[in-house]
């Protein structure tokens, strides 16, 4: 199906390739209102000649420069986020990282991401397992709401969502919705809350947490699928992933205030 000791020796080359632009890189703006650094660029180019070379047939998307390579054979993609949590990168901040996603059709078959500051490298198997420097995890186990309940929540919280005052447990956000995902699905935290973003901000997630039994569904309620984000679309709504029971009960205190969220 993949190659997972390659996968995990690209992954980890591209956070050097980022470690060495680290406290380097001056931002510039994207049409989409969102930074890129010539660190972005770089991840991605060495990324997307390693897969096209190793895996001629699939196709790639990238989220820098519209990159888009059809599948010469079947319908794989590998897809590819270069820096997840730039602005958290420009910064100086430390929580960010390098995410790959297999995807098939709309389906996630693999997901990795590699956060270098904290050198944590959270992966799939071919064989169903979800690995954290190669020890398995999986969710936290679901229960009622209380002081040490974690939710992982979007960076506008305060412009477009309401949570309820009745939630007894924490709020935080780290600056990367992959870091957000990842840690979720690996039992860190108890649920997460994304914004309206991309395939490649949340493809190597949902992988995880399909591995451990979690979902993705929009804050309406309806499932999240990828296919219709292969285009490079964002997402419609945003999102809440975890384990199901957890997604639930957060569906029940969260409030979008979904008036100026277009416009942002």
């Amino acid at each position: 199906m993949y190659d997972t000791a390659f996968i995990k020796e690209i992954i980890t080359n591209a956070g050097k390739i980022a470690k060495d632009h680290f406290l380097k890189v001056s931002p510039t703006w994207k049409e989409d209102r969102s930074y890129v650094t010539d660190a972005d660029l770089a991840v991605q180019e060495y990324l997307g000649k390693a897969l096209d070379t190793h895996f001629p047939d699939d196709g790639i998307v990238g989220e820098e420069n519209g990159l888009r390579k059809a599948p010469k054979a079947g319908n794989r993609r590998w897809v590819i986020d270069p820096i997840d949590g730039t602005a958290s990168y420009s910064a100086g901040l430390p929580v960010w990282g390098v995410a790959i996603a297999l995807v098939e059709g709309d389906q996630p078959l693999a997901g990795f991401f590699y956060m270098p500051m904290a050198q944590d490298l959270i992966y799939t198997t071919p064989d169903g397992q979800l690995l954290r420097n190669d020890q398995p995890r999986t969710l936290r186990d679901p229960g009622p709401l209380h002081r040490e309940t974690s939710l992982f929540i979007a960076s506008r919280l305060h412009l477009y969502y309401t949570v309820s005052p009745s939630y007894p447990g924490k709020l935080r956000n780290l600056g990367a919705s992959m870091a957000h995902l990842s840690y979720v699905a690996t039992g860190s935290a108890d649920a997460a809350l994304i914004e309206r973003v991309y395939i490649w901000d949340i493809a190597a997630g949902m992988a995880m947490l399909n591995a451990v039994g979690g979902v993705m569904r929009y804050i309406d309620g309806t499932p999240v699928t990828l296919g219709p984000l292969l285009s490079g679309s964002p997402m419609h709504l945003p999102l809440l992933a975890g384990h199901p029971e957890m997604v639930s009960a957060f569906s029940e205190i969260i409030t979008f205030n979904a008036a100026g969220y277009d416009d942002r």
